[in-house]
């Protein structure tokens, strides 16, 4: 079985953990951890620039296709980190 990255985004932690896991809380923090797409190649948390960059633009993307999902979304949506197009059905 594989295993899918968990990022903790308050103590910049990553986690590698089995991709049946649908949730995990951090071992340092005990916050809940993101689970990473598993396409994405996460900046590595030392890279304090990009790292809060990545996750700014990543979290952005979740709440858009949330509100696409939603139907509050009615254009046709790109999202560039994800490499994905959401198109709204006719």
């Amino acid at each position: 079985m594989s295993n899918r990255t968990f990022a903790c985004l308050n103590c910049r932690k990553l986690q590698r953990k089995p991709q049946a896991i649908a949730a995990f809380a951090c071992p340092s923090c005990r916050s809940d951890c993101i689970r990473v797409h598993w396409k994405l190649r996460v900046p590595a948390p030392r890279k304090r620039r990009k790292w809060d960059r990545f996750w700014a633009q990543y979290l952005l993307e979740r709440r858009t296709i949330a509100l696409f999902h939603d139907g509050q979304l009615n254009d046709e949506v790109y999202l560039p980190l994800l490499n994905r197009r959401l198109i709204p059905s006719a």
